[in-house]
């Protein structure tokens, strides 16, 4: 299996830079996901690396764990790294970008075909959605911290990998088709028929993912369709970003 991860380690520097501009003040404010500040994004981002690396490694040496011990662990120590300092925090975060793509590196064509979980008994993921999903962690969540990178800065191929995700684990809602307007591109979800939404796609992406009330967003049946948490495991896309 051959990985350009070029887009990958593109979304991962224009993250770092956001997060290195951040004061201490600006860190702790709150960001755009309720009961988090900024400082609360940034931490998990650096444990979520640092946790799919680790899986990576065991991975490969055919030992696979667990991404989480728990979801209560993970909560904990989110909130543990979150009240580190700004230095500390941010010494994790590269840390944690380094140890993912220094995992990457080391897969091989076997590793891949391996699986994983996010939390012990859960159903297993294919270890080769692992770059796709890092990166939508790390470009959502970019977007979460509420600071120089919003929704509209997405690249237009991470737009196109997160509504061909979406829009099949938000199946249940549907059925309904999404159309974005700047990609001439529409996806059914949860089948043929229904009202059609409209909007960029970066609108309907950070709708679909469940952000925001669809600002920017119309449909041609009347209000929005209402749509479930986005915190679902899909068997193609992975683990959803958390939150």
């Amino acid at each position: 299996m051959t990985l350009d991860t070029t887009a990958l380690e593109t979304s991962a520097t224009a993250l770092i830079r956001t997060v290195d501009a951040l004061g201490a003040e600006e860190l702790a404010a709150p960001s755009l996901l309720p009961g988090w500040t900024r400082a609360h994004v940034v931490a998990h981002l650096a444990l979520n690396g640092t946790a799919l690396a680790g899986v990576m490694d065991a991975i490969l040496r055919d030992e696979p764990v667990a991404m989480y011990e728990s979801d209560e662990q993970r909560d904990t120590d989110i909130e543990e790294l979150a009240g580190a300092d700004q230095a500390d925090l941010f010494d994790r975060l590269l840390a944690a970008t380094t140890l993912f793509r220094e995992a990457v590196e080391a897969m091989d064509e076997k590793a891949w075909t391996g699986t994983f979980s996010r939390t012990p008994g859960t159903a297993p993921v294919p270890a080769a959605t692992i770059p796709q999903m890092r990166r939508r962690e790390i470009e959502i969540h970019h977007a979460d911290l509420g600071a120089v990178y919003a929704r509209e800065d997405w690249p237009q191929d991470f737009v196109l990998d997160l509504l061909d995700v979406v829009c099949v684990d938000q199946a249940s809602a549907g059925p309904f088709t999404a159309h974005a307007s700047d990609l001439d591109r529409a996806w059914e979800v949860g089948g043929p028929g229904g009202p059609t939404v409209t909007g960029t796609g970066a609108d309907l992406g950070w709708w679909l993912c469940g952000r925001g009330e669809g600002g920017g967003l119309s449909s041609d049946a009347g209000p929005l369709p209402r749509l479930g948490p986005w915190r679902r495991a899909s068997a193609t896309a992975g683990p959803t970003p958390e939150r």
